[in-house]
């Protein structure tokens, strides 16, 4: 465990990092059920829903990627998400079976999309049929 000292109001205390850490763990909370609530983006992952990431080599990731974490809005601007010792950080990498919710929608949550034309005689046609066919509610053009 490597310690640093810190000075406060003219007293020294030590200040380990390893307790950081758990802080910073303790302040996500159960974040390793809400970003394994999602399949992983990344297609060098592809980690299904209820699985933690992994690398390309077969091992269950040390941390879970930023384009999965950052589905969940509460973490979207953390710098990085651990994957919990309870998944074996390092172990090879195995299936878990998934949530009974993965893949429902969130609530409370709309997909906006955003249609331009350059000119005049350019169409929005094509592009409102992908908007719409991507299950985008509302459209701005």
């Amino acid at each position: 465990m490597q310690a640093t000292s810190r000075r406060r109001g003219g007293h020294s205390s030590l200040h380990s990092t390893t307790e950081s850490q758990l802080i910073r763990a303790r302040d996500y909370g159960y974040s390793h059920k809400r970003v394994e609530s999602h399949d992983c983006p990344m297609s060098t992952c592809a980690a299904p829903a209820g699985s933690p990431c992994r690398t390309g080599k077969g091992k269950v990731a040390i941390q879970y990627h930023t384009a999965r974490f950052r589905l969940v809005p509460q973490l979207a601007k953390a710098l990085n998400v651990p994957t919990p010792a309870v998944r074996k950080p390092g172990s090879a990498w195995a299936e878990l079976p998934r949530p009974r919710n993965a893949g429902a929608e969130t609530v409370g949550h709309a997909r906006l999309g955003y249609a331009r034309a350059s000119t005049a005689r350019q169409s929005l046609d094509s592009q409102l049929d992908s908007l719409t066919e991507a299950g985008v509610t509302r459209i701005f053009s």
